[in-house]
């Protein structure tokens, strides 16, 4: 089972608590209305955490990864630091190809965090 069915089941679960076995349509579509759904974008963004594994990632190389020099992937990571699937690590890494010398977040899978 991969990564994504593994956290869609545990969602599943999660929402199945929501409302009574015996609810009214009506009741179950307000619980399922409630729960935060998961977009296709923060799929591919979270498989993608999960694949960069311990190197982790900055989002300069996710939107390298993506061909996306919009915030649109950026934006789909901040959602998921916030809800605590992807973490910003102490490491920066700079990107002088950018035309600057700042430096960038690493960002890691909450699973390939060192303990």
């Amino acid at each position: 089972m991969s990564f994504m069915d593994a956290l869609n089941n545990v969602m599943a679960i999660q929402e199945r608590y929501l409302y009574r076995e015996r609810s009214r349509d009506t009741s179950i579509e307000a619980a399922r209305s409630v729960i935060p759904h998961m977009s296709e974008t923060h799929e591919k963004v979270l498989s993608y955490a999960f694949d960069c594994g311990y190197g982790g990632f900055t989002d300069v190389e996710m939107a390298n990864h993506f061909n996306c020099l919009t915030s649109h992937y950026r934006s789909r990571r901040a959602q998921l630091t916030e809800a605590g699937y992807i973490v910003a690590t102490e490491v920066r890494r700079r990107h002088p190809e950018r035309g600057n010398n700042r430096d960038h977040i690493v960002w890691k899978h909450k699973d390939f965090l060192n303990d």
